[in-house]
């Protein structure tokens, strides 16, 4: 079979390529032309409606069934899963404070930014694959929705992945990932998590004005780079302004 530029494209675009008609897919399906349709247009017409190839499509839609958005079924096409398309603040997907803050209608910002550089314990070595005694860049920081304390965040990542950088100089504001990306050259592709209630120590309490005896839903991740390399501890612990979800796919 001759190889048309399309598919050339297709595969040369790789990821990018995918992930952009991912993205598109999920507007079309909660807002645009797809919205409220029980089932997407087959593979081919998808393809040609959005100008990319076959293949593109189908593993666009691969990446929104394993997200649970859309189910593909035999003899009867790929259906769209409505009640997964309303979840907004889901575990089980990669979570940025800022777009979660923004989906519930608020405004996000940080304070009490705070950057020092510790030594890693026994349990904190061994979660980022690192020595003992090790230097750890300590980030804390408090994200408000509005003017509303919502989530208090300490990440440690080991002070080796700056490559020599100061950290006082290094731009460590934004989020952890972009932190990572940009000053560290790692991406994260993957994070185990770890989610239970806690009650935080004085310090936290304080900063996010809770009320006597109030806990607070604590998400510790360990994150990793597609080299299965631990890049980063994360501690973040949420106040009951959030509503999860977790979708837990059976077959």
């Amino acid at each position: 079979m001759k190889e048309t530029a399309q598919d050339t494209a297709g595969r040369l675009g790789g990821t990018v390529i995918s992930d952009r008609v991912v993205t598109q897919l999920l507007e079309q399906l909660r807002s645009g032309r797809y919205a409220g349709l029980d089932r997407l247009p087959a593979e081919l017409d998808l393809a040609a409606e959005l100008g990319v190839s076959r293949t593109v499509v189908r593993d666009a839609l691969s990446t929104l069934e394993r997200s649970g958005y859309v189910e593909r079924v035999r003899g009867i096409g790929t259906v769209v899963n409505h009640a997964v398309l309303d979840l907004r603040s889901r575990l089980d997907q990669k979570l940025e404070y800022y777009p979660l803050i923004r989906s519930f209608g608020r405004c996000p910002h940080a304070d009490s930014i705070r950057v020092e550089v510790t030594r890693a314990g026994e349990e904190l070595a061994r979660s980022l694959a690192i020595e003992p005694g090790a230097e750890v860049v300590c980030i804390r920081k408090r994200v408000l929705a509005d003017a509303e304390p919502v989530i208090y965040s300490v990440n440690y990542l080991p002070r080796a992945l700056l490559g020599g950088q100061d950290e006082r100089r290094a731009d460590l504001t934004g989020s952890i990932f972009d932190v990572l990306e940009k000053v560290c050259g790692q991406q994260v592709s993957s994070t185990v998590a770890h989610i239970k209630a806690a009650c935080p120590d004085e310090a936290i309490r304080t900063a996010m004005q809770l009320d006597a005896g109030e806990a607070m839903l604590l998400l510790d991740e360990v994150c990793y780079t597609r080299l299965c390399r631990p890049v980063l501890r994360a501690l973040s612990y949420y106040t009951n302004f959030f509503d999860f979800s977790i979708l837990r796919k059976l077959l």
